[in-house]
């Protein structure tokens, strides 16, 4: 359940409609409350709102009509200049940084701003009646507010042209990703966690215990796994579940997901549950697939490489950046596979992303497409050698000596 929590708020945070929706609801509320007001105090005879709109229906409905069409006609501005920034974000930087732009919480809050001022002042214009010749009502405080509205609209409109300039600059799209990293770091690599010394005798047992397989009909990415539902689950069946994939993977209709290993049968309900524990879609998220936002940072430094681009002063910057989010993860506890419950008991092998896993697809990577710049070569040295100190165990000391070979083995390095 948790899972699938987290998976709809990140819909709602990467989508161009959840916030402007909530600014319409808002929007309403606020004109049926201002026409409230209207209907119960006359600005005509109380001085304290002199402030207030004093022209006549006419005035009032014409005056209306153009907040209303010239909001309608800059939320279709913002729309075409963010489509336009996210075109060429998407050429230059590739389709994974999609996500950075449509989460943009000020764009929005812009088209939010501008489509709930035109809905606003739709409503209020219903409520006018007469002319300014009969007499009638106009909604004197509840026009006022469009006028205000509209003025904050302006101001808003003249800010975004400044924001669009500047989020497609190359810096400040390197800036977004490293930020995301930065902060996604400690969640998914809690300073709790720790390698168990007494980790590989007790796999070897719980192994050979009696397996059934959960799988899934569904194809795609693993975007998120509910460890917490599936701990509950093995302690309540007294099994232990060993999880076979991680965030970010794909799979095929049939694939396992896990393992349930243990004597106890266990039932057609807690086996559904078991594979509802894993949420599958069409594309990788950030949600737990910590791989995804180092992938981002790759993906700029790739394209920035590329002959079509040519950028390696781009690709320089990412590096920096890749460095400090690379120390960063270095510095964390590892994650540890075996999970235990309250009472000390194993209930959960985990596959998690290791670090040597990460600098593999990052460093490793890039190395292929960095031969021709023995600047980039060097700034990819400095990635490893600062994550040197902070390495543990074989493994990870065994990918940094292939990756510093690869290095070596670049020709204009050797020559430069």
């Amino acid at each position: 359940m948790r899972a699938r929590l987290e998976q709809l708020l990140d819909r709602l945070r990467t989508g161009f409609w959840f916030v402007p929706s909530l600014m319409i609801g808002l929007a309403i509320v606020f004109a049926l409350l201002l026409l409230w007001v209207d209907g119960k105090v006359d600005p005509g005879i109380n001085a304290s709102l002199a402030w207030a709109y004093s022209g006549g229906p006419e005035g009032a409905r014409s005056l209306l009509s153009t907040i209303a069409g010239s909001m309608i006609t800059a939320a279709s501005v913002t729309f075409s200049l963010a489509s336009v920034a996210i075109s060429i974000a998407s050429q230059q930087y590739g389709s994974r940084v999609l996500r950075n732009f449509m989460r943009d919480r000020v764009t929005q809050f812009l088209l939010g701003t501008f489509v709930s001022t035109f809905v606003y002042s739709v409503l209020v214009v219903r409520s006018i009646r007469g002319s300014d010749f009969s007499g009638g009502f106009v909604p004197s405080i509840a026009v006022t507010g469009a006028i205000a509205l509209s003025l904050v609209s302006l101001v808003l409109l003249v800010y975004f042209v400044h924001h669009v300039s500047t989020s497609i600059q190359a810096s400040h799209i390197i800036s977004v990703i490293a930020q995301d990293l930065k902060k996604s770091i400690p969640a998914l690599y809690p300073s709790a966690s720790g390698e168990q010394s007494h980790k590989e005798p007790v796999l070897g047992a719980i192994r050979a215990l009696p397996r059934l397989s959960i799988s899934k009909k569904k194809s795609g990415y693993i975007q998120s796994v509910d460890l917490g539902s599936l701990l509950e689950i093995a302690e309540s069946n007294d099994i232990v579940i060993e999880v076979v994939v991680k965030p970010g993977d794909h799979t095929i209709v049939g694939n396992d997901l896990a393992v349930a290993l243990g004597d106890r049968m266990i039932l057609k309900e807690d086996q559904k549950r078991l594979a509802d524990a894993f949420v599958i879609g069409d594309q990788r998220t950030s949600l737990q697939d910590i791989r995804f936002r180092f992938q981002q940072l790759t993906d700029v430094i790739v394209r920035a490489l590329s002959p079509g681009i040519n950028d390696p002063f781009t690709a320089i910057n990412a590096i920096d950046a890749l460095a400090t989010a690379a120390s960063q993860l270095a510095r964390r506890p590892r994650v540890p596979e075996v999970r235990y419950d309250s009472s000390g008991t194993v209930r959960l092998i985990v596959a998690t992303a290791h670090f040597e896993e990460i600098l593999k697809d990052t460093v490793g990577h890039i190395a292929l497409y960095a031969e021709r710049d023995p600047f980039v070569v060097r700034s990819l040295r400095r990635v490893l050698q600062t994550v040197e100190p902070d390495l543990m165990g074989g493994r990870e000391r065994r990918t940094l000596t292939e990756l510093n070979a690869d290095l070596d083995r670049q020709e204009i390095f050797k020559g430069s």
